[in-house]
Parts: structure tokens; C-alpha cells; sequence
């Protein structure tokens, strides 16, 4: 959830398909934001998307936010892709004595739309959906684009200042936008090196009651306390800007069959055996070698070869050697 210190209590948090998204630190927010609405305390924080997944955005305000008065209140609009989508009101009179911790919250699930029946909206859900591009584009298209895709990716939430004027009511809604879905086909011109991947569209959510409006008047000179930006990526394009870390090369072997694994396996066990086998023979040096007159070789480091020598016999019953027999 993204806080901002100079505004205690209130939290915002993007939950995609019901989980609260990881948050990550936008290193160049406040370089690249234009702060279009003069926002007085600003945080930027990136998100992942996901292909055709629906996400929510979530408020919150708990006893740790001082209010001005008992008729102080907060309004939060929510923007997406650039375009207003919500508003909804936090009233300090929620917040009593009687309950010291006491939190106030609400989900918003989509863009509300006029229905037949005075009692309810029409409820159209978030949901982001891919972004694809187009290289041969024209200029006129290249512009047009450009225009759509500066907010594109984009979550906002403007915080203002109220003070309660007049009783709540029940009133029609008012009708942000028509709710229908836009083309995300983009020129790759258009969208000048950014690795935006997504936009937000909508699936229907039904009817959903009313909700009651209130008499203010905006403080702050009519300009936001806080903005609470996020930015929505998928997982490839927030290693492209280098938000998270790439995935860690997959190793080899996980390519590989179990077939493949077993033979690799059996062929290094071999080697091993192999090895050790080579390592018990001594390896001899061979010693100089003479020649013989008559052409014979003898490896003079090998042990002599038993023979039977030649006896002759001389007199007195004794023997003699012959030691000149081959």
C-alpha cells in the first residue's frame, strides 16, 4: 500500500484479482511528473499487469489522520489512463469517540454510468489489456497516438481537502464516460521508448446502489494535498526499465528430456570410473636404448627373463655355464 508521511491515515492500494499488488519505488517520479493538478505531496510507485486480469483500487483513512473539524472530509478522485473514473467522499464524522480505532474504507471496483433505474449505476470493471503496436504509421496517426498513449499505464489518485457545507443527498450520478472499450493498437512511434504494455478496459460489473453526495467547499485553493501515482507494467516491461531484476538465465539441464538427463548422467559416470581405473597404473619411462650389432632391441628397464643356461659338464663329475650360448 503507498503512504504519504505528510498525509497520516490514508493509505491506497491497486489490488489485482483480489491480492494487493507488489509495490515498487519509481527512481524518476518526480523527475518526469508534470504534477498537472499542482498536487502538494506527491509518491510514485510501479506496479505489475497482467494480461486481461481485473484490479481494484482500495482507500483507506484510520484514526491516525487529524482531522480540522468534525465537518472536515477528504474527497479522492481516481483517475485511470488519464481520464476521471471515480470520486468518493471521507466524512470526519465517521470518525467518533466511541471508537478510537476505527478505520473507514471502500474498494472501487470500476467507472459508474447512468442506468434506467434512479437507484443505481451501472458498473463497468477495470481491467488491463495488452498493448500492441504498429510500425508503418502514418504522421497523423503517429500524433494522434502520442496523445493517447502520454497517460497510458497510469493510475492516479488526487486527494482534496473538503469542508462539509450542507447535508448529504441522493442524486444522479454524474456519467464520467461512455465506459466503452478503446483500441490499444499504439504506433511504436508513439510510444517514444517507453515500455508501456498496457491500458485499462472494461467488463461489465452489473448494477451496484447509488451512492449519497454531499455540499463542500474545497480547500487547499481548489488544488489537491496529495496525488498517489502508479504505474502499471508487465513483468517484461518493468525489467526493461529496470524496476526489477531479470530472471536468472534457465540452466542447461532444464532443457533437456529425462532421457537425455540419464544418458548424460550415465556417460559422466563413466568418466569417473574411467578415471580412477587410469589412475592406478603406473605409467613406466622407458630407459635409453642400445642398439646390438646385429639389429635386436633391449629395453634395459625391464626385468630379465629367466632362462635356462647351458650346462656342460668338465672332469671330476663337475659342471660348467656356458655363458656364450644365446
Amino acid at each position: 500500500m503507498a503512504v504519504i508521511d505528510e498525509l497520516k491515515g490514508v493509505t491506497v492500494t491497486i489490488q489485482v484479482n483480489g491480492q494487493e499488488a507488489v509495490e515498487y519505488d519509481d527512481p524518476d517520479g518526480f523527475e518526469n511528473d508534470v504534477n498537472r493538478k499542482h498536487a502538494t505531496h506527491r509518491t510514485f510507485k510501479y506496479i505489475e499487469s497482467k494480461d486481461d486480469t481485473c484490479f481494484t483500487v482500495k482507500y483507506e483513512v484510520n484514526h491516525m489522520h487529524r482531522w480540522e473539524s468534525p465537518k472536515s472530509a477528504l474527497s479522492l478522485y481516481l483517475y485511470v489512463d488519464g481520464k476521471r473514473m471515480d470520486s468518493v467522499v471521507c466524512e470526519a464524522s465517521r470518525f467518533n469517540s466511541f471508537d478510537p480505532f476505527y478505520k473507514w474504507s471502500t474498494v472501487v471496483e470500476g467507472s459508474r454510468g447512468s442506468s434506467r433505474d434512479p437507484s443505481y449505476d451501472r458498473l463497468s470493471k477495470f481491467k488491463f489489456s495488452q498493448v500492441t503496436t504498429v510500425d508503418d504509421a502514418t504522421k497523423e496517426r503517429v500524433e494522434g497516438d502520442s496523445k493517447k498513449a502520454k497517460s497510458l499505464g497510469v493510475i492516479e489518485v488526487f486527494v482534496y481537502p473538503l469542508t462539509i457545507t450542507g447535508p448529504s443527498y441522493s442524486s444522479g450520478h454524474e456519467h464520467y464516460r461512455d465506459n466503452q472499450n478503446s483500441s490499444f493498437n499504439i504506433a511504436e512511434k508513439a510510444l517514444k521508448g517507453r515500455a508501456v504494455s498496457h491500458g485499462t478496459s472494461f467488463t461489465d460489473g452489473g448494477f451496484v446502489s447509488k451512492r449519497k453526495s454531499v455540499c463542500a467547499e474545497y480547500l487547499n485553493g481548489g488544488n489537491p494535498m496529495a496525488c498517489f501515482m502508479f504505474k502499471y507494467r508487465s513483468r517484461d516491461a518493468l525489467q526493461k526499465e529496470l524496476i526489477i531484476p531479470r530472471s536468472p538465465s534457465p540452466e542447461a539441464i532444464d532443457e533437456l528430456s529425462e532421457a537425455d538427463i540419464r544418458r548424460l548422467a550415465a556417460e559422466r559416470l563413466d568418466e569417473i570410473n574411467n578415471g580412477r581405473r587410469s589412475g592406478t597404473v603406473k605409467l613406466e619411462r622407458k630407459g635409453p636404448i642400445i642398439k646390438r650389432e646385429f639389429a635386436e632391441i633391449y629395453d634395459l628397464t625391464e626385468e630379465p627373463a629367466k632362462r635356462e643356461w647351458k650346462k656342460i659338464k668338465i672332469d671330476a663329475n663337475r659342471e660348467a655355464i656356458d655363458l656364450t650360448d644365446d
